[in-house]
C-alpha cells in the first residue's frame, strides 16, 4: 500500500513529498521489525521492510531519468547533467533525510532497550566504529590513500550491488540512513542524560548539531555512494533499454559515477586532516 501513495512521475514533480513518505515508510518498517522480534539482524529487517516499499518508486525514477536522456528535448547539449538529473537526486537525498529523521526519533523517544533490540545492527555497526576509534585503529594508521583505498572497495561493491539488483541503490541509501539516525539518538538520550532535560528537547539539539558534525567528510562520504548507486542503477537501465548507444546517456552516467569518484577522494582528504 505505501508503495502506491506517491507515483514516480509525482515524486519527480514534487521531490519534497519523499520526505514525508521516507517517514511513513520508516515508521512502519520500524513497527513491523519490533513486533517480528528483536534477533541480532532486526536492524536489518527494518532496512529490508522499508526497501520493500520504496523500491518500485525509486527505481522507477531512475528508470525515467535514463528514458529522459534520450528525449530530444531535454538531451540538447547546453542542458547540464545536473539540471538534467537533479530531480532524482532530489527524490533520493530527501529519502535519505527524512528516514534519518524517523529513525533518529523513534530511538530518542521510544524505550531504549526496545529500540537497541529493533535497532541491533546499526547499534553494533556504531560500536565496532566507536571501539576502533578508541584503540586508535580507525584514524592513526590510516591515512589519506589508506581511506581512499577503502573508500574506493566500498564504492565498487555500491556500484555491483546496484547494477546487478535494481534497488541496490535504494537499500544503500535506507541502511547510511537508519545508522546516522541512531547515532543521532544516541546522541540525543546522551545530552538528555547529561542536563536533565527532555528527550524531545535534545533530540531538536541532537539532529542538527549531529548533522553539522558530520558534513564536512559525510556528505561527500555518503554523497559518493549514493551518486554510485545512481549511476549503476542508471547504466543498468541502459543497457535493458538498449540505450547504451546514445551518447548523452553514457555522457550522463560517466559524469554521475565520476563524481562520486571525486567526492571519495575529497571525503577522504578531509576526513584525513580533522584526524591529523
Amino acid at each position: 500500500m505505501l508503495e502506491s501513495l506517491l507515483e514516480a512521475e509525482k515524486a519527480e514533480r514534487a521531490p519534497w513529498k519523499m520526505l514525508f513518505l521516507a517517514m511513513a515508510i520508516g515508521a512502519v518498517a520500524i513497527a513491523l521489525a519490533g513486533m517480528i522480534g528483536t534477533g541480532n539482524e532486526s536492524g536489518h529487517l527494518v532496512v529490508a521492510f522499508a526497501c520493500i516499499a520504496a523500491a518500485p518508486l525509486m527505481v522507477r525514477v531512475i528508470q525515467i531519468e535514463e528514458k529522459e536522456d534520450t528525449e530530444p528535448w531535454l538531451s540538447k547539449s547546453e542542458i547540464g547533467m545536473l539540471m538534467r538529473h537533479g530531480d532524482m537526486f532530489a527524490v533520493y537525498g530527501l529519502y535519505f533525510i527524512g528516514f534519518i529523521i524517523v529513525t533518529s526519533l523513534f530511538f530518542t523517544v521510544f524505550p531504549l532497550e526496545t529500540m537497541e533490540g529493533v535497532f541491533s545492527s546499526q547499534v553494533g555497526e556504531l560500536g565496532a566504529i566507536e571501539s576502533l576509534r578508541q584503540t586508535g585503529q580507525v584514524t592513526s594508521p590510516c591515512g589519506f590513500m589508506c581511506l581512499v583505498e577503502n573508500n574506493l572497495g566500498v564504492l565498487a561493491l555500491v556500484l555491483l550491488f546496484s547494477f546487478v539488483f535494481g534497488a541496490g541503490a535504494v537499500y544503500i541509501v535506507t541502511w547510511n540512513a537508519s545508522v546516522v539516525g541512531v547515532l543521532i539518538g544516541t546522541l540525543a538520550r546522551q545530552h538528555a542524560a547529561q542536563s536533565g532535560g527532555s528527550l524531545i528537547v535534545s533530540y531538536l539539539i541532537a539532529l542538527p548539531y549531529s548533522l553539522i558534525s558530520l558534513f564536512p567528510h559525510g556528505l561527500f562520504e555518503v554523497g559518493s555512494y549514493l551518486l554510485g548507486g545512481l549511476g549503476a542503477g542508471m547504466l543498468s537501465a541502459a543497457l535493458i533499454r538498449k540505450d547504451y548507444k546514445n551518447k548523452v546517456v553514457i555522457k550522463d552516467i560517466a559524469t554521475i559515477l565520476l563524481l562520486a569518484v571525486v567526492f571519495v577522494v575529497i571525503g577522504a582528504f578531509i576526513e584525513a586532516m580533522a584526524a591529523g
